[in-house]
């Protein structure tokens, strides 16, 4: 993975991030807002897809609306999206994901990790295997922090973590690009 200079106005870092696949010097690079349009978007209410992205600057590199940071925290410019998605980043946006090596091969650490954390407990929930991966890095001495994004808000303690499994239906009142207030408002004053 990658970053590139962006064109969209919200990207809060003015940075899109991008996934470099073995042909982008020929073909360009796969730019996260293309990614939401070909795999998120076109999900209806009830389909489910779990992306695991073991790779550089892969935060956000789907541009989900939703980041888990112990309560769901919606991005600034989210596009609302019916299909129920959960991305598992290697690390945050301005980090790299670092190699390793599991049973004597070649890995990502996150990759690794999460094999490590899944044999150990199966059936996590969500927020415990987050946890439990950026505690497996640490005590290997990474400094990449794997992020959790959803394109659904979920009550955590309601739902464990699986690969095709416990599917949520949308939630959202309104599809598309989410209006995020940058000032609050103030109280209009009534005088009678």
């Amino acid at each position: 993975g990658s970053q590139q200079r962006s064109r969209d106005p919200g990207e809060e870092d003015g940075l899109d991030e991008v996934l470099c696949p073995t042909d982008y010097a020929s073909s360009g690079c796969l730019v996260d807002d293309e990614l939401f349009d070909l795999l998120v978007t076109p999900l209806p209410s009830g389909c489910k897809l779990t992306i695991i992205l073991d790779c550089c600057h892969s935060g956000s590199a789907v541009d989900l609306p939703f980041v888990w940071d112990g309560g769901w925290r919606m991005t600034p410019g989210a596009c609302l999206t019916a299909g129920d998605v959960q991305m598992f980043s290697g690390c945050e946006d301005s980090q790299c994901s670092m190699d390793a090596s599991r049973m004597g091969r070649p890995a990502g650490a996150m990759t690794s990790a999460l094999s490590e954390a899944l044999e150990e407990d199966p059936n996590p929930g969500y927020p415990e295997l987050l946890d439990r991966l950026r505690d497996i890095l640490i005590d290997r001495n990474f400094e990449q922090r794997p992020q959790l994004s959803s394109s659904q808000q979920f009550d955590p303690r309601g739902k464990q973590f699986s690969l095709c499994e416990g599917a949520v239906a949308n939630g959202h009142r309104q599809l598309g690009r989410a209006a995020v207030r940058r000032h609050e408002e103030r109280p209009t004053a009534f005088f009678f």
